[in-house]
């Protein structure tokens, strides 16, 4: 068979194409994740600042804890994995409902306010 200059220059053009997307997967990854944890750690800030500001047992604090909750979800279903700001490490089970540990003060989370 017989390569002219054009199929040459096509054929590279489209090795160089498909060794691109090779890459594209990763950087997208680690872009989503990045995005993600910035997410998290904004979620929970709000998330402890409400608690302070209003208690944990607050109506507030309750609507900053699913707002947390609706992240990780979103972020677990772009990259299968959570981050945890507790810990400053990615997750690949989906158990942060189970292991975040949201009583932080080791109070058990019981009602001061009684």
């Amino acid at each position: 068979m017989k390569m002219t200059k054009n199929s040459i220059v096509g054929t590279f053009a489209v090795a160089s194409l498909g060794a691109a997307l090779l890459f594209v997967p990763s950087a997208v990854s680690a872009d989503s994740r990045s995005q993600c944890q910035h997410r998290v750690e904004r979620a929970q800030n709000h998330y402890r600042e409400e608690v302070r500001e209003h208690g944990r047992h607050s109506r507030q604090a309750d609507s900053a804890k699913r707002s947390l909750n609706r992240v990780w979800d979103r972020c677990w279903s772009r990259t299968k994995a959570w981050y945890d700001p507790q810990r400053h490490e990615w997750r690949t089970e989906r158990d942060w409902d189970r292991n975040y540990e949201w009583d932080r003060d080791g109070d058990h989370d019981r009602d001061d306010r009684r």
